[in-house]
């Protein structure tokens, strides 16, 4: 998985994990929005950037505004992920997006 290369991925389910409440309370505080949500944290735990963008949560990007900003976000905090990586994420991500209007409108 190319996001590997630069982030550990820890998922929160609050149907699933019985402690996920108060740790997702702590990361996300007083914003709303709907879920899946992310953010990227330092080694130290401070907050780089979220789902939040200018047109609120992204968090399965498939809208186009919603692909630029998850493109953004991790071309802003990226260490080794390189273009060519971020590239191959944005096609996952219109693919996703593709197949997921398809079945919509179905």
């Amino acid at each position: 998985m190319l996001l590997a290369k630069d982030y550990v991925l820890l998922s929160l389910d609050t149907g699933k994990h019985t402690d996920a409440e108060p740790v997702i309370g702590k990361l996300r505080g007083d914003r709303s929005g709907g879920i899946p949500w992310f953010t990227i944290l330092d080694g130290a735990g401070k907050e780089l950037a979220s789902a939040d963008g200018p047109k609120g949560n992204v968090g399965c990007p498939a809208q186009p505004h919603e692909i630029a900003w998850f493109r953004k976000v991790l071309g802003e905090t990226r260490k080794r992920l390189v273009d060519a990586d971020l590239d191959t994420i944005q096609r996952h991500n219109e693919a996703f997006a593709e197949r997921w209007l398809r079945k919509k409108k179905q």
